[in-house]
């Protein structure tokens, strides 16, 4: 073999291995997504992304929290559940649970965001078998997923609006006829 043969084995062996390499992280990205799409939908777990700074530093502004299903009855003081407000817009947050006031089937809690000063203003009583626990978080992965909802969103309008124009077209079409065609009629003699 001449030196330049050696060079070009070398070079497609190299090209070899950073293609594997690239389908490999191709299939691990894909294998991700599929797990964040499917594990919401069974709910095995959910996803929910961090508004404000209340939970910091655990839970930074933009992160995205990973909560799994437990058993309201198994809720105690420490854990940091997503739950629904019982006040105003009724916001989904996450914050810490500081005390269990009444246990049971339907426990009421007090809850604290770690970088609040005082408790929460009210009491939240969960309804249901599960509650959601926050296991971990991603950081900057909730603006993509508040990015990817409005896109959802824009994407559905996107979709009516291309669906309903064909019917309006349809339907003032068919007004046109029809006026036009009491015109023809009332000018006939």
């Amino acid at each position: 073999m001449h030196d330049d043969d050696w060079k070009y084995a070398r070079a497609d062996r190299r090209f070899m291995w950073r293609t594997i390499g690239a389908l490999a992280g191709t299939a691990v990205a894909l294998l991700a997504v599929i797990a964040f799409a499917v594990g919401p939908a069974f709910g095995a777990w959910r996803i929910t992304p961090i508004l404000s700074g209340s939970m910091r530093p655990d839970l930074a502004v933009g992160s995205l929290a990973i909560a799994t299903p437990e058993f309201v009855s198994d809720v105690h003081p420490g854990q940091v559940i997503v739950f629904r407000t019982p006040v105003g817009d009724h916001l989904t947050v996450a914050h810490r649970v500081i005390q269990v006031i009444q246990g049971g089937a339907e426990p009421i809690v007090q809850t604290k965001g770690d970088a609040n000063a005082a408790p929460d203003p009210f009491k939240t009583q969960l309804h249901g078998n599960e509650v959601w626990v926050v296991r971990g978080s991603v950081p900057l992965l909730g603006y993509a997923a508040l990015a990817a909802a409005r896109g959802r969103m824009l994407i559905a309008a996107l979709l009516t609006a291309v669906l309903l124009i064909p019917v309006a077209v349809f339907l003032a079409r068919s007004d046109l006829s029809a006026s036009g065609h009491r015109l023809r009629r009332a000018r006939q003699p």
